[in-house]
């Protein structure tokens, strides 16, 4: 019988310490089962006994609250639900040792620190204050308020709310995921890269990398105006699409070493393709791997190939301190982008000739 040949067959010292039992993994995943079955037992009662709508009176001003199981659900999904969901899932996949869950409780990390701070601004709403301050109120431009006044000015007024939900989802994301992909384009442009490279100044990928963002949004008015315009779609497609989406931007930003299969070449981006697209030297080589659909990125030859959790990751044309106080960073890349604007206006304007008046012509 002829031998079989495995090549590059992973060492079995390697494989046996993947196998190993991990004392804090099994720990950790059997109190998230007894924290699923709490949170069901929570939700239930809640769903029961809770009103629908409340009224407030306060200081002489009435205010109603419709929806509000809506409401807390949609907040329940994210914070005490997706993220615990999320950091378990990759604890199981990764192994306590290279999990992000030990890199913000027990190494403390400065990249991991800071992204634990801009997610904690946006939990207590203050990221959202800074957006409208910093990005002059456009990064808080709503979808539905641009679809309204496109209706009202021109008479078209497309609308995909009528579709069943799950064809609405699949075009939506399709929609969306077109318009972010132009987005991140413009983020890397010469004008925008100072505010973008915040987010790439990670050297160290977390789960909460993902909230990890400049409030100078400028560039996100892309994603907003473009589906509102092209689709119209139901209040309840635009809340999954945002879930989902923003469940997906923490996956890839995990430390699960996966591409995903083909699923992560055409599909949906996987945690290393994107660890490719925050790879150290990003601002002396072409970058790839822009879209969370990576069609386009085919479509528009960005696709830039593989990489693993190996890869160092971080930019190298601006210093950054890291940790929880996050300030001076942020001011420093905004007011970089202000200059890099200002610089931009002055050579535009340069190259600019006015002519002169001509000569008058005696009658």
């Amino acid at each position: 019988m002829p031998s079989v040949r495995i090549e590059n067959a992973p060492p079995t010292a390697a494989i046996e310490a993947r196998l190993a039992p991990d004392p804090v993994r099994g720990a950790v995943i059997a109190g998230f089962a007894l924290y699923l079955a709490l949170l069901t037992l929570a939700w239930a009662a809640f769903n029961r006994w809770a009103p629908d709508r409340i009224s407030l009176h306060l200081l002489g001003h009435g205010l109603t609250i419709t929806q509000l199981r809506r409401h807390v659900l949609s907040h329940a999904l994210e914070v005490i639900l997706m993220f615990p969901a999320l950091f378990v899932a990759e604890l199981a996949i990764t192994g306590w040792e290279g999990s992000s869950l030990r890199r913000l409780a027990v190494l403390r990390t400065p990249s991991s620190m800071s992204d634990l701070a801009c997610w904690l601004l946006w939990e207590v709403k203050l990221m959202t204050v800074l957006i409208g301050i910093m990005s002059l109120g456009v990064g808080l431009v709503s979808g539905l308020w641009i679809h309204d006044q496109v209706a009202a000015i021109t008479g078209w007024s497309p609308s995909a709310a009528g579709w069943p939900l799950w064809l609405q989802l699949p075009v939506l994301f399709l929609v969306f995921s077109f318009f972010d992909y132009w987005n991140h384009r413009l983020d890397h442009s010469a004008l925008f890269w100072p505010l973008h490279r915040f987010h790439h100044a990670a050297d160290d990928f977390c789960i909460l990398s993902a909230v990890r963002v400049h409030p100078a949004l400028f560039t996100s008015v892309i994603t907003v105006v473009g589906p509102a315009v092209a689709l119209g779609a139901s209040p309840e497609a635009v809340f999954d699409l945002t879930f989902g989406t923003a469940l997906l931007r923490y996956v890839i930003h995990s430390r699960i070493d996966s591409d995903f299969g083909w699923i992560g070449r055409y599909v949906v981006q996987s945690p290393t393709h994107h660890r490719l697209h925050h790879a150290l030297d990003i601002s002396t080589r072409p970058v790839g791997h822009f879209s969370l659909a990576p069609i386009w990125d085919h479509l528009f030859g960005t696709w830039a190939g593989q990489a693993d959790q190996s890869l160092a990751i971080g930019v190298s044309d601006a210093p950054y301190r890291h940790g929880a106080w996050i300030g001076p960073d942020l001011w420093r890349d905004y007011v970089a982008f202000w200059r890099g604007l200002w610089r931009g206006l002055i050579r535009a304007g340069a190259k600019v000739v006015i002519p002169s008046a001509p000569a008058s012509t005696p009658s």
